[in-house]
């Protein structure tokens, strides 16, 4: 890093200037958008996808049309479209010189970055005790060591409410959060007392291992509410990007009648929305996974028959878990139930997809039904004539094609419709340039606070001219705080209309319209708040969205505010030292704590607050120190001295205050930076001596770069 300096002064003077000068200017980067291949049910083409392994599990690329066989209903049907899709490797992860280092919150992620989306949903409503704490840990260690850059993931519990798209997240700390929510749920469907054996010997259907108890009066109403929940997690990726998978973790699914209708919906909807379904039993070691995977003749519900599956301990387990085997199946996945490492078929299901073909076919006149409500489910199938290798596909769809189902989907939406889509969505709406800037923040009399800075694009609203000649504009603003399942979400919504002399519209031209908002968060943890701005002229919406850690301060537990940046004027530079900015630099207007952009030789003020430091007697002395590190791409590229430079707080004698100047190289490399900041209590005990935060910033190359 070409000459990044950290100069210090007085801890105090920092930090308020960065309180008082809240000013945001001009956001930037609008997200591309991706379009995937897609699958298509049409009254003139039926696509759908098919993956090829050979008899270990491996992908088999390089085949041909005249491979493939297709039936509908039993009925061949020639192959008039055909691709294959390769899959991509996973993008390296960043290594920091071999140190291990605590990775900071990831930036928002563009739909053309994802590359696979994954939910994982957890029938806590089936799984005995052991099996949901094997669970657990095997979800923590997929998600702390094989979750991939690019990966968009959401943990969903059968037992929780289902906002789908508020779960998906690239943030690592976020899943480990909802991964600890998952507790054993005494109404489930299973018990946590084994099953009685006769006589010593072992009863009929327990496999190799004691059952849990089997609670029969609730399991057709929850097992149907699994599916239900699947099949809103499906609804809700439909419109997402990349290869998309649900692993659905449960200790068993059995079927009936009313399932089965279940199934068919789950498997038109998964086929239609690109979509596929794996079931693990987390007890594992029944039976062999990989022959009932190869079988290709399709199991249906209320099979009885034990004849392909010789090794199967009894009928009893077997039904528990036909409906799994069945679920995964249809919808082109695998069934995983003799493996006792969970993360292991995790990582396996969420590799599976890279790589398929698409099939398509024209299908026959009497497929589709006039009326949607009465269509029928068509089954179909597809083999590979190349011997030794095994095809899996989805096994059906209803007769409605997509431009029906299309047709009620894209019904023109209201306004709160509009609103609550971009408040949903894991990516950032652009039709408005909009960036938010959440810190977290305490005081005595507030107590604990997320304090936001929403700055939006004024050139990108519809302002009217008035003949008094001031301009005037309307905007619908809607914020959230969202924890999780089970966990209130803190919503607020407002017009705000925005009246501007002629003077300030051509500064909001320049440098944009900022809304301070305060939001008081009563429960620790983590929280992601994302902010939707809508022009009400135009229609057009923006949004954009941050995650902010609340501490649990009333613990006494040692914890930092966010980070407050700022340009560092010239007169501060020169009093540390430092050589003054170019003249062009001087009159920069984008270094303000909304938007954190920076020209390369320019210095940044930065200033945090430290709550539960100990401190002893009368004196109050404390003993606390602080360090500043910088990262790119995920790699260390700078790290200051560790220094004792904190000040007791004026206002508030239980707070510390610190600060300081950052000075970026003059040749520094444009693009996204994170900086860490990290505070060490000497006094303070083993657990909870130390305790970090982090900002990110950018780097632009020239004035003339960053107004493109």
């Amino acid at each position: 890093m070409d000459n990044m300096q950290l100069q210090w002064r007085a801890g105090a003077l920092l930090f308020l200037a960065l309180v008082i000068a809240s000013a945001g200017q001009e956001a930037q980067a609008p997200l591309p958008q991706s379009s995937p291949p897609t699958l298509r049910i049409t009254v003139t083409l039926v696509q759908l996808d098919a993956v090829v392994t050979t008899s270990n599990g491996r992908h088999v690329p390089g085949l041909q049309p005249a491979d493939f066989e297709i039936l509908q209903d039993g009925q061949p049907q020639k192959v008039t479209y055909f691709t294959y899709v390769p899959g991509t490797p996973a993008p390296a992860l960043p290594q920091a010189g071999g140190e291990k280092i605590p990775l900071g919150p990831p930036p928002p992620i563009t739909p053309r970055q994802v590359r696979r989306v994954i939910a994982l949903v957890v029938d806590d409503l089936s799984l005995n005790f052991s099996d949901l704490v094997r669970t657990r840990e095997a979800l923590r260690e997929f998600v702390q060591h094989q979750m991939e850059t690019g990966d968009l993931v959401a943990i969903v519990r059968t037992a929780g409410g289902v906002a789908i798209l508020e779960q998906f997240t690239t943030d690592r700390n976020i899943l480990l959060e909802a991964i600890d929510l998952l507790k054993w749920r005494f109404s489930g469907r299973t018990g946590i007392i084994p099953i009685e054996t006769v006589n010593g010997g072992r009863s009929e259907g327990d496999g190799e291992r004691g059952e849990p108890q089997v609670l029969d009066y609730g399991f057709p109403t929850q097992a149907m509410g699994a599916l239900a929940t699947i099949e809103q997690v499906i609804q809700g990726m439909k419109g997402l990007p990349g290869r998309k998978s649900v692993v659905f973790l449960s200790d068993g699914m059995r079927v009936d009648s009313d399932l089965t209708r279940a199934i068919d919906e789950v498997t038109d909807l998964a086929n239609r929305s690109a979509v596929s379904l794996y079931a693990i039993d987390p007890a594992g070691l029944r039976a062999s996974a990989r022959k009932r995977n190869e079988d290709p003749q399709i199991l249906m519900p209320n099979d009885r028959s034990l004849e392909r599956f010789p090794d199967l301990p009894g009928g009893d387990d077997f039904e528990m878990q036909q409906g799994l085997d069945t679920l995964a199946r249809r919808t082109g996945g695998l069934f995983y139930h003799d493996r006792n490492d969970i993360a292991a078929c995790i990582t396996e299901a969420a590799a599976d997809q890279l790589g398929y073909y698409l099939l398509g076919y024209t299908p026959r006149e009497d497929t589709f039904e006039k009326d949607g409500a009465k269509a029928k489910f068509h089954r179909v199938t597809v083999k590979v004539k190349t011997p030794g290798l095994s095809v899996r596909w989805k096994s059906g769809f209803n007769g409605v094609p997509d431009e029906l189902v299309t047709s009620r989907q894209d019904a023109p939406k209201t306004r709160e419709q509009q609103l609550m889509d971009a408040l949903a969505s894991p990516f950032n709406s652009t039709g408005i340039k909009v960036r938010l800037t959440s810190n977290y923040n305490e005081g005595k009399k507030s107590g604990p606070l997320v304090q936001s800075m929403l700055h939006f694009e004024a050139k990108n609203l519809d302002f009217k001219h008035a003949i008094d000649g001031t301009w005037h504009a309307a905007v619908d603003i809607v914020t959230s705080a969202y924890r999780g399942f089970k966990q209130p979400m803190q919503q607020r919504q407002r017009q705000q209309e925005i009246s501007l002399t002629e003077e300030q519209y051509r500064v909001a031209m320049r440098d944009g319209l900022v809304f301070n908002l305060a939001d008081q968060i009563k429960t620790p943890g983590p929280f992601l708040m994302r902010a939707v701005v809508r022009d009400s002229g135009n229609e057009r919406i923006g949004s954009a969205s941050q995650y902010v850690q609340v501490p649990d301060t009333h613990k006494h537990q040692l914890a930092l505010s966010g980070i407050m940046l700022k340009q560092a004027s010239a007169e501060l530079l020169a009093s540390l030292n430092r050589p003054r900015p170019p003249e062009d630099k001087e009159s920069w207007s984008q270094g303000g704590p909304a938007l954190r952009r920076y020209l390369p030789g320019q210095g940044i003020l930065y200033g945090f607050a430290v709550i539960n430091a100990k401190l002893k007697g009368a004196e109050k002395e404390f003993r606390a120190g602080s360090q500043v590190r910088v990262f790119r791409d995920g790699k260390l590229i700078f790290t200051s001295e560790y220094t004792h430079r904190l000040t007791l707080s004026p206002a508030d004698p239980t707070r510390l205050l610190g600060g300081g100047v950052l000075t970026l190289g003059r040749n520094m490399s444009p693009g996204e930076y994170l900086l860490q900041l990290i505070v060490t209590d000497e006094l303070g005990d083993r657990k909870h001596k130390q305790v970090s935060q982090w900002v990110d910033f950018e780097v632009v190359a020239t004035q003339t770069a960053a107004a493109k």
